[in-house]
């Protein structure tokens, strides 16, 4: 017993030796990922419909998103190409037609800054308020897959007139300026 014991030793000193001299091998793993810089995202088609009473009359609008396939291709500083999207607002005052347009990022090129122009797609309507009458929509040019937004109100009057401003009210935001 006394001559096994140093023998399972030394054998076990031999496995761990050589283990540890593999375990020292450096061994390269290269993982290849398919990139196809062709591919255009765009945003899924999107369509939401409410309602709300101003004063006595009630309201119903309708905000759908569908991607522009007419509109020029975004490309961003990578490279990653973006298709733009086009937004229909329709609202009805008491069952009448009192707004209907499509907006592109084009509505707002007088309030964009060149790079916003260049690399920046429409990409948010929604409700915000209505006050006195008005109507009041938030908007936005964005980066695409980016936090660099320049947003928007978008004010419908009580006529069925519409001016867009930019929204100052978004804290934290830098909002450029034309």
């Amino acid at each position: 017993m006394n001559k096994t014991f140093p023998t399972l030793l030394f054998s076990s000193a031999l496995i761990v030796l050589s283990s540890c001299t593999q375990q020292n091998t450096k061994t390269e793993v290269t993982i290849q990922t398919e990139q196809t810089i062709d591919e255009v995202h765009s945003m899924p088609d999107y369509s939401y419909i409410d309602s709300l009473m101003q004063g006595s009359h009630k309201v119903v609008y309708s905000i759908e998103r569908e991607c522009a396939e007419d509109l020029p291709i975004i490309e961003d500083e990578y490279g990653v190409k973006y298709k733009d999207n086009r937004y229909a607002l329709d609202i009805r005052k008491d069952g009448n037609k009192l707004f209907s347009k499509k907006f592109t990022k084009a509505d707002f090129n007088s309030k964009l800054s060149d790079d916003f122009k260049k690399y920046g797609i429409i990409d948010g309507m929604r409700f915000n308020r209505a006050e006195e009458g008005k109507l009041y929509f938030n908007t936005c040019v964005s980066y695409p897959e980016s936090d660099m937004t320049c947003p928007f109100l978008l004010i419908i009057g009580p006529d069925g007139s519409y001016s867009i401003e930019h929204d100052t009210t978004v804290e934290d935001e830098d909002i450029p300026s034309v």
